[in-house]
Order: structure tokens, then sequence, then C-alpha cells
């Protein structure tokens, strides 16, 4: 039922292709912290997906779930050093600041010689750096590409690994690239699934998204650049770019108007920047409801955990968010979990016999009940 690496069966790529996800239960971890560099001080609970429909994984984001390549988990922002709470920014009412503006005008002067436009929506200021003009110093081009590996890919993310997280070249492997920002367990479906977004100059890439496309949101995977290009504020600029793309999908599709940007850390710069784009919430990490930044902002300037459920002390013994255990075991709920048993057959996690044999193993499969929620435990395969 464990499991730590991709070793997706026959069986497992068919029911992905009748719209299932299959996942298995890797429980429990802790590790250093990147953040604060504590040492095994950020906790979280961990899925790995062979397969996984947009839609649930839409549904994983909004309890407090993130993917890094196949791997998902869940952090313990009551026991973690440094909490994570999720954040996101309705698109739609998105106003550019007066300095994210200069970035984008920047950006477009490098490239042009000037901007040209003073007053224009983010669409179209994001887009001008791309007309073609014969006074134009550059050309410059943003593609959007299924996730997939290239030599050019690579050796921009080792560049970028080495010069800027100072990362050993001989710690920078093709395997890595290719586990943390290629492979997916996303289903493709429509326009939705997991996409690498180009950024070309004078033919050359300068920088890499890699993306999430989702039913309500674009979901934000990971950043890369050139250094040499740092003096652009390629970071800031991307941001803006995958703003304006939610737009663009939002025109077509009425309930896609959500950019994620992953995690918000308050104590850490190089995290809490995400605040300065607005409209943003945070998901409170008991009920998952959404609650604008400001209100989060005023408590977290006192403690690092906070939730706008009133708790007493004492009355809650399990992770926040998390199904109350008794609910699991009054209510049958196992009796809707299924697992793979083979040959294409599925069955009830509490058919099997080691369910009530082995007190281990029913506490890994009622963790994972309570950490990903009912109603996905009973959509997803174990396997």
């Amino acid at each position: 039922m464990s499991q730590t690496d991709d070793t997706s069966s026959s069986d497992e790529e068919d029911y992905g292709s009748l719209g299932l996800s299959m996942v298995s239960i890797t429980g429990p971890s802790r590790h250093d912290c990147g953040y604060c560099k504590g040492k095994d001080t950020s906790i979280s609970f961990g899925i790995w997906a062979h397969n996984l429909t947009c839609r649930d994984y839409q549904d994983l984001i909004d309890r407090g779930w993130r993917r890094s390549g196949k791997y998902l988990y869940k952090p313990d922002l009551e026991k973690s050093c440094c909490p994570q709470y999720t954040i996101r920014l309705d698109a739609s009412k998105f106003n550019m600041t007066k300095s994210q503006k200069k970035v984008v005008a920047k950006f477009n002067k490098y490239i042009k010689g000037k901007s040209e436009k003073k007053s224009a929506s983010l669409k179209e200021f994001m887009h001008e750096a791309e007309e073609q003009t014969e006074a134009g110093d550059h050309t410059f081009k943003v593609e959007l590409e299924p996730a997939s590996w290239t030599q050019e890919k690579f050796d921009l993310y080792a560049k970028y690994q080495h010069h800027i997280h100072h990362d050993k070249k001989e710690d920078i492997s093709k395997n890595g690239f290719k586990r943390f920002l290629v492979d997916s367990p996303l289903t493709q479906e429509e326009i939705y699934g997991s996409y690498h977004q180009k950024y070309l100059l004078d033919g050359q890439l300068i920088a890499l998204a890699v993306l999430d496309i989702l039913p309500s949101c674009v979901s934000s995977v990971y950043f890369l650049y050139d250094p040499d290009y740092g003096f652009l504020s390629l970071g800031k600029y991307s941001a803006l770019r995958e703003i304006s793309l939610v737009q663009d999908y939002h025109t077509t599709i009425e309930t896609l108007h959500y950019y994620y940007m992953g995690f918000y850390i308050h104590t850490c710069p190089k995290m809490n920047y995400k605040g300065r784009y607005a409209p943003s919430d945070l998901l409170d990490p008991i009920d998952y409801t959404w609650h604008p930044i400001e209100t989060f902002k005023s408590q977290l300037d006192h403690q690092s955990f906070v939730s706008f459920v009133q708790e007493k002390p004492g009355e809650r013994s399990w992770p926040a968010g998390w199904v109350d255990p008794a609910i699991l075991e009054t209510e049958k709920v196992t009796d809707q979990v299924f697992v793979m048993i083979g040959q294409g057959r599925v069955a009830p996690v509490n058919c099997l016999v080691k369910f009530d044999a082995s007190s281990q193993f029913k506490k890994e499969i009622l963790d994972y009940i309570a950490a990903v929620g009912i109603p996905l435990a009973q959509k997803m395969i174990l396997c």
C-alpha cells in the first residue's frame, strides 16, 4: 500500500484512462526546513499519485495539499516550524500596483527599446513585448506546451539551481529534473493538465514556468530563469504573466479565475512576497474556508498558527484540518474506500484480512482518509 517510486501497472493505467485517480500512501514524514534551516522541524503527510484527475487535484489543493512531481504532501501547520498557508488570488479582480507596472515597463523597454503603452489592460501590457516592430532591440515570445523533457530545459534548470540556489553541480541530475518538474500524475483533460510555459528571448530559452491548469485555477508549481537575465526581475514578471494567463482562460471558462502561488509563509521573505498580489486569500487550515490575507496577517504577526475556527484548548488531538477519527469509526466510511487487489479488480479496504488483523495498517488507512477527507478518499483508488 505504501509507495515511494513510480511503478505504475497496466491496471493503474487502465483505471487512469477511465478518469479515476490512483494513489498510494507514503504517510507522515519529518524533514529539515528549507526556510529556517530547522532540523526535522517540517512535518507533513504524503501520498504518491500514479494517476490523478485534475478535479481531484483541485479538491486536494483546496484542502492544503501540494505536489512535487508525483509526490503530494499536506504540511502540518500546527506542528511545523514555518507554517505553509495555501494562497490564491482572484485574477478577475486583480489590479497592478505602481511597482508591478514598473516591472513590466522595464521588461518591455528592454525588448523593444521603449514601452509604448502608458495605459492599458494587463493583457495588452503583458503582450506588448511580443509585438514585432522594426525598431525593436530583441524578439520575445512565450509558448505554452505540455510538460516535457528537453536538453535545453535541463541546461537552464542546472544553471539556475547552481547559481541561484547554490546546488553543487554534481548534485544536479537529469533524473532529478525529470522527477521534480516534468513528471506529473495529472491526467490531461482538454485544456487541463501540467504545462511548461517557455520564455524565449531572441530564440533562446531564458525562463521556464511549470504550471498546472485546473478547473478553477492556474497553479504555479515552479519558476526558473537564466541568472544572466536577473536584472529583468523575471520572477515578478512571470507572476504577472501567469495572472494574465488566468484572465485569458476566464474569458471562456467562467469557473477558472484563480491564480494559486503555492504556499505563503509569513516569516519568510522568499515566500511572503506573494501577499503583494491583491486581492489574495489564505486558506483556513481547519475548515478550509478562504479569508482575506490582511485578516490573517494581523494575527500572524503574533502567532504562527492561525485559524478562524473557534476551538477550546485540548478539544482536538488530531492534526489540524483532519477528519475527526471518531467519525471514521462510527460511520463505516471504509465501506466505500476501495483498494486495487489485482487483475483489474478493486474491493473495499475493510475487506482485506489485514485491515482488522494489523492495527498499524488500519491506522495508516484511517490517517489517509482523515488527511484527504472522506469524499476524496471514496473517489480515489488505493494501490
